[in-house]
């Protein structure tokens, strides 16, 4: 018995062996060495940045076929797909890095999450993201001084609350202080809550506000029974001067429906659930049009204060020097 034991001890070290110096060589794969984003310069004042991602794609081993590269920007912290690329690459030849280059074209003041995907025979072999914050590149503070535009509303009516689709004017009040204004132009995008799909990305002339005050209108029609985030963003002759976002409630109220078949309506003793805007009071008549929404204006182009250097740290300074003596005050006391 001891005699077998040895004899297969000593057969399965020969079988490692011949494993370990058998002559056939491991298979070829694909990986990825590093990635390079870079902004090109010479890039004008725009809302949007072109973005340059560079693989660098070694193949291991042996030479790869089938080789194919997927380069996608994500809004940062969601699965919402702003632009993806594809490359063929083909084959690569072990002990020479490869090189590729992808241009994406994104929006300014958002942040991304960049993907660099490789494949091999339609195979997922490796797959990385970074962040990357692109700041605002257009030039408003110039813009600015020509026509002293300011938005001091923005608001959101349907003529219909039951239609499907649902029509939404979004009334825009802009307010002049200086001679005629340039071009305007508004973009909108309403992002649908419950899905993350995005339902309108669209770019709307106004025209010119010539007076002391104009009111733009614009219409977009979204499906009904979401709840949606508009982001407004208004430019003159290619500068931003105002952004807004704001948040449209269409979704109906969940009920609970009992086993009778009555609908429990909310009581005192229940917490009703809260909508982020407004809604028009019921009356006997039907009203020509009901107000849906209401934005906080985040940027409108009037101009903010500015204080002189060291502003800050004297009123900071005051601060501390009030409360010293007001301590003083109550210990004498």
């Amino acid at each position: 018995m001891r005699r077998l034991f040895g004899a297969a001890v000593v057969l399965l070290f020969l079988v490692l062996a011949a494993g370990c110096i058998s002559s056939q060589p491991p298979a070829g794969y694909v990986t990825i060495r590093s990635v390079d984003i870079s902004i090109p310069d010479g890039q004008p004042p725009s809302n949007v940045t072109r973005v340059t991602v560079v693989p660098y794609l070694d193949a291991v081993y042996d030479d790869v076929d089938g080789v194919d590269l997927q380069v996608i920007a994500k809004e940062a912290g969601t699965d919402i797909v702003v632009e993806e690329t594809v490359l063929s690459i083909g084959t690569l030849t072990s002990g020479k890095t490869a090189k590729e280059e992808v241009t994406l074209t994104l929006e300014n003041g958002r942040g991304y999450d960049i993907w660099v995907t490789i494949w091999q025979d339609g195979r997922m072999r490796e797959s990385g993201s970074v962040n990357v914050f692109l700041p605002d590149r257009t030039v408003a503070t110039q813009r600015l001084a020509y026509s002293l535009l300011t938005v001091s509303a923005i608001d959101v009516m349907t003529p219909d609350l039951d239609a499907d689709p649902i029509t939404l004017d979004i009334i825009t009040e802009v307010m002049n202080g200086g001679g005629p204004s340039g071009n305007l132009v508004m973009e909108i995008r309403a992002v649908n809550l419950q899905t993350g799909i995005t339902a309108v990305r669209e770019s709307r002339p106004l025209g010119m506000v010539p007076g002391d005050s104009a009111t733009k209108k614009v219409s977009i029609t979204v499906p009904n029974g979401y709840d949606y985030e508009i982001r407004i963003r208004l430019i003159e002759d290619g500068a931003a001067f105002a952004t807004s976002t704001g948040r449209i409630t269409l979704a109906p109220q969940p009920q609970v429906i009992l086993t009778d078949g009555s609908i429990l309506s909310p009581t005192k003793g229940t917490s009703p659930v809260a909508l982020p805007f407004p809604t028009p009071v019921p009356t006997p008549t039907k009203p020509s049009s009901a107000q849906v929404g209401q934005f906080r204006v985040q940027s409108s182009g009037a101009p903010t204060p500015t204080y002189a250097p060291g502003f800050e740290a004297a009123l900071a300074a005051a601060g501390l020097l009030g409360g010293g003596v007001a301590v003083l005050a109550r210990r004498r006391r």
